[in-house]
């Protein structure tokens, strides 16, 4: 086991593993927020249908198992599927996901995720003050630190911001998305 099942050890330990990532923002985040790359950045990690090329000289790899493609994080860092699923598995063993969004630095402005599907667990790691997430609900405005256990909230259909911070953020978030469950689901039904 790489984890203890200890909220705050866990998010310790999370961290030290987020820190050793060479950080990207994938065209979509791009376009949401600059931020250099020597500061952070936004990487979806997972399978996309989206492919398979990435450019001209690149080409994402193809999963065997559900003939969707790699993400470039995913076959950067291969060794982190354990270690997500792993941590998922302790701190919420009941939500399913197929994706995680890995953030550092990465201050969302007001948003809807609009691929996404249900719920969507975030959690945040790092030394930083600040950097609540907001979250329109029908109740209201809620900020939430997510340094302080996974928040569950429906980014598909509630506006949700990162506000202002200072120091290091970094966060996570699994998810399910429309596009990529449709073709899993697909591939499961004809085996």
């Amino acid at each position: 086991m790489f984890f203890t099942g200890e909220w705050f050890s866990d998010n310790s330990i999370m961290c030290s593993v987020l820190e050793k990532l060479e950080y990207y923002s994938g065209t979509e985040r791009r376009e949401m927020v600059k931020v250099h790359p020597s500061v952070g950045g936004s990487m979806l990690y997972g399978l996309t249908w989206r492919g398979p090329y990435l450019s001209p000289t690149k080409q994402r790899t193809r999963d065997e198992e559900t003939g969707l493609f790699k993400t470039k994080v995913y076959d950067m860092y291969p060794e982190l599927k354990p270690i997500f699923r792993e941590f998922a598995n302790l701190h919420f063993p009941d939500h399913k996901w197929e994706q995680t969004q890995i953030n550092k630095c990465f201050p969302c402005p007001p948003h809807k995720d609009g691929n996404n599907i249900g719920v969507s667990v975030l959690c945040c790691f790092g030394d930083f003050t600040g950097g609540l997430t907001a979250v329109e609900t029908e109740d209201g405005l809620k900020k939430y630190d997510a340094r302080e256990g996974p928040v569950k909230f429906d980014g598909g259909k509630l506006l949700h911001w990162v506000e202002p911070y200072v120091g290091t953020r970094y966060s996570l978030v699994f998810f399910s998305n429309r596009a990529v469950l449709k073709r899993i689901n697909k591939i499961k039904n004809m085996l």
